[in-house]
């Protein structure tokens, strides 16, 4: 145990508490608030060496044999907050690591994520009746999870060839006679262009312990409300270190980018229609920040099967794993097929 935070009157240990946005200590009730710093965030040359290394705290940090997570805390952890394992040891506190100047602090508490998810439990019609009574949770961590944000401007040449509709009318000829038809033609005519765009905060998951598809659907996060760092933020609290390095981050963000440019190229060509679209982007002026967003890490367990699930510690927005009753799924199939079969009985007699 590595307290760097304690109460002024007992002296016991205190953490933060979303609800007061204040250091708080669970013995005495003592608060003591974090004053919000929403500083405009520093955003830094993708190329340039970082300034500030380091959680500024001292931490513990363990990391995880089975999912390869590395986690820091005050207190060190007995199990894994991702994969729920065992098998973690402790290593020593990478001093190199970018320290994250922007993060958004947990606004809901553990609580308020396990109400969310009673309620996010009991919906669905497809889930088993008795799932909300019978789900019982196994684990849930507040995670501090690392991100990083990119800012980058485009620019893109394109070419196509775009296709104009005409009609033309003829006559065929049928075994009833002839009849005349209206057929739609193409004409087709070389064009060509050029779009600039700025791209801000494209938001890269740099956690090696996170489901993205479940990251995407409890987002998005808010980071209008991006405060400024702060190491009281973390008492109490987990925080994960970047498995995906600021490079190999922008990598990803680029692909991004080169995706939308492409998209907004292909809406840019005139006519009716295009095809042979070739599109050449230029990236340059790239910025970026490392950022934590707080998210619930959460499992539960329904007729000794295990299923994962997250909760934006910001807005509250809860996804995760479910099971299907296959009664109601065979009944509702059922369903459709006697009524496909009534409309063709009736519609034939």
């Amino acid at each position: 145990m590595v307290k760097q935070f304690e109460c002024q009157n007992c002296g016991a240990g205190i953490e933060f508490d979303p609800t007061t946005h204040a250091l708080k200590c669970d013995y005495c009730g003592s608060v003591k608030l974090v004053e919000a710093a929403y500083d405009v965030p520093v955003e830094h040359d993708l190329f340039a060496a970082p300034k500030n290394q380091g959680w500024d705290l001292a931490m513990a940090t363990v990391q995880c044999e089975s999912c390869g997570a590395t986690i820091s805390s005050e207190e060190m952890a007995g199990d894994c907050a991702f994969c729920g394992s065992h098998y973690v040891k402790e290593i020593p506190p990478n001093k190199d690591i970018i320290r994250p100047e922007t993060m958004v602090p947990f606004r809901i508490d553990r609580q308020g994520a396990l109400e969310r998810f009673r309620k996010w439990l009991g919906k669905g019609f497809f889930r088993p009746s008795n799932l909300k009574r019978m789900g019982k949770l196994e684990m849930i961590q507040g995670v501090y999870t690392p991100f990083w944000t990119y800012d980058c401007h485009a620019h893109s040449g394109w070419s196509a060839m775009s296709g104009y509709y005409y009609y033309v009318t003829r006559t065929v000829r049928t075994s009833q006679g002839t009849r005349t038809v209206r057929e739609r033609k193409i004409r087709w005519v070389p064009s060509s262009g050029s779009r600039d765009g700025n791209y801000d905060d494209v938001l890269i998951l740099a956690s090696k312990g996170l489901d993205q598809d479940l990251v995407n659907k409890i987002s998005p996060f808010r980071l209008e409300y991006l405060e400024k760092y702060k190491p009281e933020f973390l008492s109490g609290w987990l925080a994960e270190h970047y498995a995906v390095g600021v490079i190999e981050g922008w990598m990803k963000a680029r692909w991004k980018v080169l995706g939308w440019e492409r998209d907004k190229c292909a809406r840019a060509v005139p006519g009716d229609t295009h095809r042979a679209l070739s599109v050449n982007t230029a990236i340059d002026t790239i910025r970026y920040k490392h950022i934590l967003l707080p998210v619930y890490v959460a499992a539960y367990r329904y007729k000794r099967k295990l299923y994962h699930f997250l909760v934006n510690g910001q807005t509250g927005e809860v996804q995760g794993e479910a099971p299907i009753s296959w009664l109601k799924v065979t009944a509702v199939v059922l369903a459709i097929v006697g009524l496909i079969a009534g409309i063709y009985f009736f519609g034939w007699t």
